[in-house]
């Protein structure tokens, strides 16, 4: 039997090597090469899956364990992040 989260994380694995060029996987981690001030710089990621999920508060405070998945209408995306996640694939030039 799969290890749990194992296809999740293969998939989100994937999904991060297509997006980001030159990604790479080195042992049990990702290495994404990066441009900062003229160096290139690897950022490493890391995928663990959680033994319990949590709700995202959206900040800084206590945090609730929930075991629950949001609803649908719960999950929907305001205009605001929209925009912001249109301002950062222009910026990031994706």
């Amino acid at each position: 039997m799969a290890a749990k989260g194992s296809i999740a994380k293969t998939e989100i694995t994937n999904k991060i090597l297509e997006v980001f060029d030159g990604a790479f996987i080195n042992d049990k981690e990702i290495r994404i090469p990066w441009e900062e001030n003229g160096e290139t710089v690897q950022i490493k990621v890391a995928l663990t899956c959680a033994k319990v999920n949590i709700e995202n508060a959206g900040g800084v405070g206590t945090v609730q364990q929930t075991t629950s998945v949001p609803a649908p209408e719960d999950r929907k995306i305001t205009e605001t992040e929209k925009q912001e996640v249109n301002n950062l694939i222009e910026k990031l030039g994706l």
